[in-house]
């Protein structure tokens, strides 16, 4: 059986397990209710359950409940959890109103609370199976850049508590890399910078010597993720489709993009009115702010948000990427940075078609010009709209770099689907709920790994 079938087997299991603890938590949540509320003849509707079990496997789902969580954090699992069950609570109420035995907004509360309780009480602890047996490994750097390398050393102390330690780093021109320096270490990165010729020189390697390979992809790899093996003639040979999503997943896109664009318009008419209003009150100049930004095909276009720096912000600076504590942004445009709610605006330019829900944020061309001359991938960001959120929103950091963001716009170009828009949008709430997302490691955790990084640069 090969590892493919095994993560399905194991996803299947996980599926079956969740709906016995959904149906566990549905029926203790009706006994507690009948027992506080002295009520005997409580009807239990079973097709609302099996329903309301079916939606909460898909909302899990969505909130990629279903991938490893090996090496995640254990908050973002937590948030997962809750977000998933309160969309189920939510629809567990609207379904109710309208079924034969309805059910009373205390009874569906019990429900989300006992489904919580047994949801998260398996999935905390298997995580913390996890973490014990796969935590605190070891890890060399293997590179040729010193400054390069030293910023690898602090995405490892970056990430989240335990996982991983800096052991060390070495060159790759390092000649005497033995058994035993690998025998000391868990895992070994290997830097984007290598060439392609060490870079399989170090895999067979560190292969042979039972180790763990991590390699950071260069954007060349991430072009090639998704090669199809044909043959010609007796020729075996790998073909490479060009970035180009398919018409009909396009379309449907574009419809999704409409509809929901409008209704979250409507849903969100109350706060689009009120930041017309306070934003001109708390600070000089308009609400809402216009630049031109490069969208489809390198097409320029007019984005629309609520400004969130002072008026002017770069009169005297020119352009500039805007910093996590840069002191241009207001107070109210700090709390609207948290909250994403300066991105509303954008969606008038989702209805217009100028960009979608989900795709590779979009840049200014001064900024993009300068991207492209020193990585000349960055083009193929232009193969879709760009997005209010995507993969790099929900998976990155506000600090991460342009060269790091990039690998996971190229991701999601690759792998374009709208089941991926779909869960890319629900794991937006989770980061918008998380504002600590966008903090760096502290400056007694990067001296330390300065120091570590010496630790094998002799040999």
């Amino acid at each position: 059986m090969n590892i493919e079938s095994n993560i399905r087997l194991g996803k299947l299991f996980l599926i079956l397990l969740h709906l016995v603890l959904l149906y566990v938590g549905f029926f203790a949540a009706y006994g507690v209710y009948e027992a506080l509320s002295s009520t005997n003849d409580l009807l239990i509707n079973h097709q609302l359950i099996l329903i309301t079990s079916l939606v909460a496997i898909v909302s899990f789902n969505l909130f990629d409940l279903y991938s490893s969580w090996k090496r995640k954090s254990i908050k973002n699992l937590v948030y997962s959890i809750v977000l998933a069950l309160s969309t189920v609570c939510l629809i567990n109420l609207g379904i109710s109103w309208f079924s034969e035995v309805p059910l009373s907004s205390g009874l569906v509360l019990l429900v989300f609370a006992f489904q919580l309780f047994f949801i998260g009480g398996m999935h905390i602890p298997l995580w913390s199976i996890q973490k014990k047996n796969h935590g605190l490994k070891k890890v060399l750097i293997i590179g040729e850049d010193k400054g390069e390398d030293a910023g690898l050393a602090k995405k490892i102390l970056k990430h989240q508590p335990g996982w991983f330690q800096v052991h060390g780093y070495t060159n790759v021109k390092n000649k005497n890399l033995t058994k035993s320096d690998l025998s000391v270490v868990d895992a070994v990165l290997i830097s984007p910078s290598i060439t392609e010729d060490k870079k399989a020189e170090m895999v067979q390697l560190i292969s042979s010597n039972g180790k763990e390979i991590m390699v950071v992809p260069t954007f060349y790899n991430l072009l090639l993720t998704e090669l199809k093996p044909e043959q010609i003639d007796d020729m075996l040979v790998y073909s490479l489709k060009p970035m180009v999503a398919n018409k009909g997943t396009l379309q449907v896109k574009r419809l999704i993009d409409f509809v929901f664009s409008i209704l979250i318009i409507i849903a969100a008419s109350p706060i689009i009115i009120a930041l017309f209003v306070l934003i001109p009150l708390t600070s000089r100049g308009p609400a809402i702010f216009k630049q031109e930004r490069i969208g489809l095909h390198e097409k320029p276009y007019i984005t629309y948000k609520f400004r969130s720096m002072v008026q002017d912000a770069e009169k005297l600076t020119g352009p500039v990427l805007a910093s996590e504590h840069d002191p241009r942004i207001t107070k109210l445009g700090r709390i609207m940075r948290a909250l994403r709610l300066d991105e509303l605006p954008q969606l008038f330019n989702v209805v217009k078609g100028d960009m979608s829900l989900v795709g590779p944020r979009p840049e200014r061309d001064f900024f993009i010009k300068k991207f492209k001359k020193d990585i000349p991938e960055y083009e193929h960001r232009f193969a879709v709209k760009p997005g209010i959120t995507g993969v790099a929103q929900v998976l990155a950091n506000y600090t991460t770099t342009v060269e790091d963001k990039l690998r996971f716009d190229l991701l999601y170009v690759r792998n374009l689907s709208l089941i991926l828009d779909i869960k890319i949008l629900f794991q937006t709430l989770r980061v918008v709920l998380q504002r600590e997302q966008a903090k760096g490691v502290a400056d007694a955790e990067i001296e330390e790994t300065q120091k570590k990084i010496k630790v094998m640069e002799q040999h």
